[in-house]
């Protein structure tokens, strides 16, 4: 009798905390928070960097996502490569990583080599002492026909720096509309080498054909090597569903992606603003822990640019410093990197599915969750537990239209030691035949053994 009782109570104070606990765990869990640590620096809690799979994870392997700014053009807009600058964006705006972009041509790196490598030594110092991750950025349009340079280039930061856990290195921006097979991968495979015979930790981004969109080829013959991501990049207005799908089929094939550059604005740099399109790539990016800086900490009259002419080189901007690019990016980074943050994962769309709540629940061992779907999409389902971390994914696929039921065993599930307790399944679901917005909600359920 007084096990029943015990059973009883036990049921009622879990679905009690079943109906509350949505709200703390929407709150801080989920999400990557930047620093969380008052007395460490964000490259002392992450450590080294690696590839794992699709992700860029930590020391401990546990995913990271990366969120920050790039500078400008080093030969145009160099001003910011300084460590007041790089000090604010980590202290005011909490960037966790800055990149560095040393322009090769024109007037750039090839003609002023010395003067314009000063001002990435700058950044990178800057960042090392400051505790963040650094992007060393060859920015280039026509590297293939560079490759002694950027050789020399990267191995002479390789040597002085390849030590450090901070830096990061970026070998070819945004490649034009060339071959993967027979210009990008050969210049790319010539630089890795160089780079790996000095450094043979440090992440390494590469360029993909036509202005680094098209990592689905890429992906088709990926590089040969470890600690490889891929540059995606993209502009708000211009570049839309066709490109996230161009993502999803790189993702799906299993390269890990890095936003090293995306702008609010079109793919000018200019024109609209789409703040719209702008979220949705946000969430797209946030759900898939793909890390981001976006364009440009520069003050140039450009839709894209984060400050309004004239705003100190040194940093400590005030709010009319910003452009109203600079003042969204500045909100988003801060929220993403903020466990108490309400904003993070939010699209003010209605839903185009529903997500019912599992039965049996409580249950032992096996519960059913069933979703609808409005149209087609890209459906990924995954099981977290109480501390927010993922034990396990359901479904990563594309799925048609209406229905769809999923059963979870507990005893079954190889990933997790299925005790007693509280967890969350949590749907993410991109529309693809009408609509392209970035969409997910969670629920809670009980395994009561």
């Amino acid at each position: 009798m007084k096990s029943q009782k015990l059973y009883h109570v036990l049921i009622k104070t879990c679905i009690l905390i079943v109906l509350y606990i949505p709200l703390f765990y929407s709150t801080n869990h989920l999400r990557n928070a930047g620093i969380s640590e008052t007395d460490s620096t964000v490259v002392e809690k992450y450590g080294q960097l690696r590839v794992q799979g699709t992700q860029i994870v930590d020391k401990d392997g546990k995913p990271v996502t990366l969120r920050g700014m790039s500078l400008f053009w080093s030969q145009w807009i160099g001003k910011y490569y300084n460590y007041d600058c790089i000090q604010w964006l980590r202290d005011d705006w909490e960037c966790t990583v800055v990149r560095a972009s040393l322009g090769i041509e024109p007037d750039g790196y090839l003609t002023n080599p010395i003067a314009e490598k000063n001002k990435v030594l700058a950044v990178i110092d800057a960042c090392i002492d400051l505790g963040i991750y650094v992007i060393v950025d060859w920015h280039d349009h026509n590297a293939q026909n560079h490759q002694q340079q950027a050789k020399e280039f990267f191995a002479e930061i390789a040597k002085q720096y390849g030590d450090y856990p901070n830096l990061i290195y970026e070998i070819f921006n945004e490649p034009l509309q060339v071959s993967w097979t027979n210009v990008i991968k050969p210049y790319a495979e010539a630089v890795i080498d160089t780079i790996r015979f000095i450094d043979q930790d440090n992440i390494i981004i590469v360029g993909t054909p036509t202005w680094s969109q098209d990592v689905d080829i890429a992906s088709q013959s990926p590089l040969q090597y470890e600690n490889i991501a891929y540059a995606l990049h993209f502009y708000a207005a211009t570049h839309k569903q066709f490109l996230r799908n161009k993502a999803i089929t790189a993702l799906n094939n299993g390269i890990a992606l890095w936003v090293s550059e995306f702008g609010t604005s079109e793919s000018s740099g200019n024109g609209t603003l789409d703040s719209t399109e702008t979220d949705i790539w946000m969430n797209f990016m946030e759900s898939r822990k793909i890390s981001w800086c976006n364009w440009s900490v520069a003050d140039k009259n450009e839709t894209s640019a984060a400050l309004k002419s004239g705003a100190s080189q040194y940093g400590n901007w005030s709010d009319a410093d910003l452009t109203r690019s600079g003042s969204i990016i500045r909100g988003k980074i801060k929220s993403f990197n903020d466990p108490t943050s309400t904003d993070n994962l939010q699209v003010d769309f209605p839903l185009n599915f529903k997500l019912y709540q599992n039965y049996p629940n409580p249950f032992n061992p096996q519960t059913t969750i069933e979703y609808e779907l409005e149209g087609n999409g890209f459906v990924k389902l995954e099981i977290f537990d109480i501390k927010g971390s993922k034990i396990r994914t359901l479904i990563d696929d594309y799925q048609p239209k209406g229905l769809h039921k999923v059963l979870w065993d507990g005893n079954t599930d190889e990933n997790v030691d299925a005790s007693s307790g509280i967890y969350f399944y949590h749907l993410f679901f991109i529309k693809t035949d009408q609509s392209s917005e970035f969409q997910n909600e969670y629920k809670p359920m009980v395994l009561l053994k």
